[in-house]
């Protein structure tokens, strides 16, 4: 299994950096600040290809509004894998284990700050909540991923478990 760890966190940084809206007028200058590809702003959903060395380099980009194409709509994510996705194998926790762990101790080093959260039920997790910003660092079932999230739809997400929590 590949991982990018440092062009992960690179992007991590960057994004903690960078100047958001979040809106689709973003993706030009946050993709051309850290060498991603990206079309089809004037699309339902925009598309964007990182620079990473993993077999799916694809960014998924969340769009809050899909009935227009306007570039003042809403990102609410942008997520991208950090290491190869992997399917059809059962042993992958060690390795995905190893991959997460150098990542999220090159952002802490990168960020400057301690996460704001951790899980480790269903998956493994860390959040650091920053100013414009939320990023998590995640082990899915066959990747390690990163989430650039809008502090709104995180405020939406956290607002929504708690209610689902209370009921």
């Amino acid at each position: 299994m590949r991982a990018d760890i440092e062009r992960a966190a690179q992007a991590v940084r960057a994004a903690a950096e960078f100047d958001w809206m979040w809106t689709v007028n973003d993706l030009p200058p946050f993709c051309g600040q850290v060498g991603w590809q990206f079309s089809g702003l004037d699309e339902q959903v925009p598309a964007a290809v990182t620079n990473l060395e993993v077999n799916r380099p694809d960014v998924s980009v969340r769009i809050a509004d899909l009935s227009t194409t306007d570039l003042s709509r809403a990102i609410d994510m942008l997520a991208f894998c950090a290491s190869d996705v992997v399917l059809g194998r059962s042993d992958l926790e060690p390795e995905l284990d190893e991959v997460f762990d150098a990542l999220v101790q090159r952002m802490f080093e990168l960020l400057g700050q301690r996460p704001t959260d951790w899980w480790i039920e269903p998956t493994r997790g860390l959040r650091w909540d920053l100013p414009g910003l939320v990023v998590t660092a995640e082990i899915g079932v066959s990747s390690v991923w990163v989430y650039l999230v809008s502090p709104a739809h995180q405020q939406w997400s956290d607002e929504y478990e708690q209610s689902a929590e209370d009921e």
